[in-house]
């Protein structure tokens, strides 16, 4: 395996260039990166900004990438920087780590009868929404939104001052967590919940697949205890989670 740090040409032109084809473009990305391969190739990426990373004075992205295969260097467009990637590890290891996930819950639809994913974020805020409602002897159907105001209408008094928004943002964290610490305990590593950072919540729109289609992204970061070094492995190198295709899913990893 390689890990690769891709840097966009310095070169004014080719920057516009490609942040006119980057923008909320979530297919360009993939295609852009997976031309730096002779055929085909599998591979996870993850998308940060050069400001943060290298102490750039501009705002440009920046590509960790890893792959089996050594990407091809494209002086005109890219900067590539690649070494092996050989993680050594033991049961016991203490790492800290950053990702960039798609995190989901599959739920049977009574229609097709059969899994759905669903934005956990979202998923658990709807729950949320009609347990509160179930609570206060309320109709449970209808989206989030009808959900909300049907709370508010009722009792408004007992959710004053913004108390439900409150109370949504931390069902947030606490699903998105727990996402992240189960899928660990299958995975060959247990998070150290104390640690544990979700943020950066994020929308992403796929026009290409329909209308308001698209797939959300929360950033984590943490240290983990190694539990299953041959397992643990593994999912670093396929990836945790959905959307791998898309910038999600890549574990980046450190000794403590």
């Amino acid at each position: 395996m390689y890990l690769s740090r891709i840097q966009v040409s310095s070169s004014l032109a080719i920057q516009a260039q490609l942040a006119t084809l980057l923008k909320n473009n979530s297919y360009g990305i993939h295609q852009m990166l997976w031309e730096l391969f002779n055929g085909s190739e599998r591979f996870l990426f993850r998308e940060e900004s050069a400001c943060e990373q290298l102490l750039s004075e501009r705002s440009l992205p920046v590509f960790y990438l890893l792959s089996r295969k050594k990407p091809i260097r494209d002086g005109s467009l890219f900067s590539v920087e690649s070494k092996a990637f050989i993680p050594r590890l033991q049961a016991g290891d203490r790492l800290a780590f950053r990702l960039r996930a798609n995190p989901t819950i599959s739920r049977k639809s009574a229609v097709a009868g059969r899994g759905k994913r669903h934005d956990i974020l979202m998923d658990a805020q709807y729950h949320w929404l009609r347990d509160q409602c179930k609570t206060h002897s309320l109709l449970q159907s209808g989206r989030k939104g009808e959900l909300k105001q049907r709370l508010l209408d009722a009792k408004p008094g007992f959710y004053a001052g913004g108390q439900i928004e409150s109370r949504l943002q931390e069902v947030s964290v606490v699903a998105s967590r727990h996402w992240l610490i189960d899928r660990g305990s299958r995975m060959g590593f247990d998070i150290y919940p104390p640690k544990l950072h979700s943020n950066g919540y994020r929308w992403n729109l796929l026009p290409k697949k329909g209308r308001g289609a698209g797939f959300c992204s929360v950033d984590y970061r943490g240290e983990l205890l190694v539990t299953d070094p041959e397992l643990f492995s593994q999912k670093i190198c396929t990836g945790i989670g959905p959307a791998k295709a898309f910038g999600c899913g890549l574990m980046l990893i450190r000794r403590i």
